[in-house]
């Protein structure tokens, strides 16, 4: 082999190693990039779930503040369970 063919050889080497070097990078990118996504979905369900029992802690805190006697009910059952 001469001295281009070795040239040439090694220049096909590096450009076959830079090719599947990028390759990898895109596939581990695109491999993030989905679970980024399904994180993003997880999140956005949690925060639904979260804004849903924050309405229902509302709702309960408001019948509690227009009925005495249903708040001090409330609160007596409350600490008997914390005494549990």
């Amino acid at each position: 082999m001469n001295t281009t063919d070795k040239i040439i050889n090694e220049l096909a080497v590096q450009l076959a190693n830079k090719a599947i070097e990028q390759a990898n990078y895109k596939i581990f990118y695109d491999e993030a990039q989905e679970k980024l996504l399904g994180v993003q979905a997880q999140l956005e369900q949690a925060q639904a779930q979260l804004e849903q029992a924050q309405a229902q802690l509302e709702r309960v805190n408001k019948v509690l503040e227009k009925g005495e006697a249903l708040k001090e009910l409330f609160d007596e059952v409350a600490n008997k369970l914390e005494e549990e």
